[in-house]
């Protein structure tokens, strides 16, 4: 088709002072070169437009003749632009379709292969063949594969393996955004939409509209009145136009449901979250199109890694989506870490590629995903009990707890476990509590710790849970919803929980005492228990004086000196902690400061005589008092 087409003039046949002698042959070339701007070839209308050798125009004085030329030529013009004009209007139709819609029909060969989604494709199948109402909802969350459900219609209808009624059909996705994009004033975005809902009318039902995301239907082009929705109405209703819509449970509710009139023209088709077994099923379709891609070869293993990984520790999103996206990055990040190697020729992505993905999006370490979990809950107490001293029997109870829950018939949605811990302050509450993350999520950065001193007064239960509907912050979310929405796997400590607000109390007592894994009491600590935690505290002393470069030493004398003059029953362990910084860590400050001790030094704390202070003593010089 010529671009520079315009519409074709009309001419008054009989006047006579519009003619002039021409001869035949050139006659007919001209009208053939005019029909073969406006149809883009000259040869389809040969045939109309070759005017008799005999023949003459209406303004020649032969005679007789001169009626037969004027109408063979008046009927050859007339059908022939015609016919163009009907072309044209034709090619405009299908200009719309293809300015503001991509055909995911003629699409079909690239797409991926869609796979496990049989039974919602049929439905789908069977609501566009109606005789009214032939229109599709895909409902469902984020993720699940509703585009995916009609890229799979177009592949069928591409192979030909649908009915008669949908044989020859396209799917067209329908851009709204190319829709409003540039329309200034009003009525440019209604014309654009009645072109393409005319387009689809006139194709008879060999046009199939696809709306990803229909909800914006109903706020597309104005912001009050869901001109889009109303346009499309009459069309639905008559069923003139086949039509499939894709959106989210939320949207829905929110935008369709409000308009009885347009939700009872779509015909609902809810698209659940597959399984991870159907997960897997689906990778391993999908395994060639990304093992091309990247040039990679892909296990098996971590096909299964990554569908087993996404459901235990990517919470906040749905299969198949994430696992996807989890093979996706891991061959990625497979070919970045290569780049500045030697290629190799078989790049292989395993388990451990998909495990450091998982990582990265959850912080959780990738020694924690690597670790069998069952050697990790059979030696949980023993690593409990080299954190927390002289709690044996609360250690104990935290660690059967976590071993029947992991390994029993826990339900996915409840916590591995809850636990109230009771007991006087400094005794090793707050400290097994960051053993646990450390054990279970590989860090103390997994503890997520409130203070429930800080929630006092009318309100702060809101501040846990959120606000409830109507009420400021409604959107913002509970601090404590919220961090758990962002770390599901996590240590959540409610700290001091005695001094939250009363309404606090009130508001969590069904919830926790009903529920709680155990109630865990912690014994007073003794004397030889606070000595096992000088020795921890200062063991966390030498190793960061390791990074350093330096030594240290203690000898038996100097735990001593750290315990008698830290103690106090009233407080437990926490004192020995603030007295060891307070002393032991600001004296090896000031040594580095003033250069008495440096890199590769090595520093012996030991008791002074009247064991009642400390002496440090680095090799080859004089001991330093404190």
């Amino acid at each position: 088709m010529s671009a520079q087409w315009q519409k074709p003039m009309v001419y008054d046949w009989e006047s006579a002072s519009s003619w002039k002698a021409y001869d035949p042959a050139e006659l007919g070339s001209s009208v053939s070169s005019v029909l073969s701007g406006l149809c883009g070839s000259a040869e389809p209308q040969a045939h109309l437009v070759s005017v008799p050798s005999s023949a003459q125009t209406p303004g020649s004085s032969s005679g007789s003749g001169s009626g037969w030329s004027g109408l063979w030529l008046s009927m050859g013009l007339s059908l022939s632009a015609g016919m163009c004009y009907a072309a044209w209007e034709n090619y405009q139709r299908s200009a719309c379709l293809r300015t503001y819609g991509r055909d995911m029909t003629a699409s079909a060969r690239q797409m991926d292969p869609v796979i496990g989604r049989d039974d919602e494709i049929d439905r789908v199948v069977c609501i566009l063949c109606r005789r009214t109402k032939n229109c599709a909802a895909l409902v469902g969350a984020a993720g699940v594969g509703k585009t995916a459900i009609a890229e799979g219609l177009a592949q069928r209808i591409a192979a030909g393996n649908v009915p008669a009624a949908l044989a020859g059909a396209r799917v067209v996705e329908v851009d709204l955004g190319a829709m409003v994009a540039g329309t200034v004033l009003r009525g440019m975005f209604e014309k654009r939409m009645k072109s393409v809902i005319k387009a689809a009318e006139e194709a008879h039902g060999k046009v199939i509209l696809f709306f990803d995301e229909m909800h914006t239907l109903l706020d597309a082009g104005s912001s009050s009145v869901s001109d889009s929705g109303n346009m499309l109405k009459p069309a639905l209703a008559r069923g003139r136009v086949r039509c499939v819509g894709a959106t989210t449970y939320e949207e829905y509710r929110k935008y369709v449901e409000k308009d009885p009139a347009l939700e009872r023209r779509f015909q609902k088709v809810h698209v659940e979250e597959p399984s991870e077994q159907a997960t897997v099923a689906i990778l391993q379709g999908l395994k060639p199109r990304y093992q091309q891609h990247h040039g990679s070869e892909i296990q098996d293993e971590a096909l299964v890694a990554a569908a087993h990984l996404a459901a235990r520790y990517v919470t906040d999103r749905q299969f198949p989506d994430k696992a996807i996206d989890l093979i996706d990055e891991a061959c990625s990040t497979n070919k970045f870490q290569q780049a500045g190697c030697e290629p190799q020729k078989n790049s292989t992505v395993g388990p451990d590629d998909v495990a450091r993905v998982v990582s990265r999006w959850t912080g959780i370490p990738v020694s924690a995903l690597d670790q069998d979990e069952k050697h990790k809950l059979i030696h949980l107490a023993d690593r409990l009990h080299e954190r927390v001293v002289g709690q044996d029997e609360a250690v104990n109870l935290v660690a059967q707890a976590l071993l029947r829950s992991r390994v029993g018939l826990r339900h996915s949605g409840k916590p591995i476990g809850s636990f109230l811990f009771l007991g006087s302050t400094g005794v090793g509450k707050t400290e097994l509590a960051k053993a646990l993350a450390e054990q279970l999520f590989g860090s103390e950065k997994m503890l997520v710790r409130f203070d429930m001193s800080e929630y006092v007064g009318a309100g702060s239960a809101l501040r846990l849970i959120g606000a409830p509907p109507s009420y400021i912050g409604h959107e913002d979310g509970g601090q404590l919803t919220e961090k758990v929405r962002r770390r599901p796997y996590s240590v959540i400590l409610f700290d001091e929980v005695e001094k939250a607000d009363p309404s606090v109390q009130k508001f969590f007592k069904p919830e926790f005492l009903n529920r709680l894994s155990e109630l865990v009491i912690f014994q007073p600590l003794l004397i030889n228990n606070l000595r096992q935690i000088v020795k921890i505290q200062m063991n966390s002393v030498v190793a960061i004086a390791v990074e350093k470069g330096i030594s240290v030493l203690t000898s038996e004398a100097a735990l001593g000196v750290i315990l008698s003059e830290s103690y106090n029953p009233m407080y437990g362990a926490r004192p020995i902690r603030r007295w060891i910084e307070k002393n032991v860590m600001t004296m090896l400050c000031e040594m580095l400061v003033k250069e008495e001790a440096m890199e590769g030094s090595t520093i012996l704390i030991d008791a002074t005589d009247n064991k009642k202070s400390l002496k440090y003593e680095v090799s080859g010089q004089e001991p330093s008092r404190r």
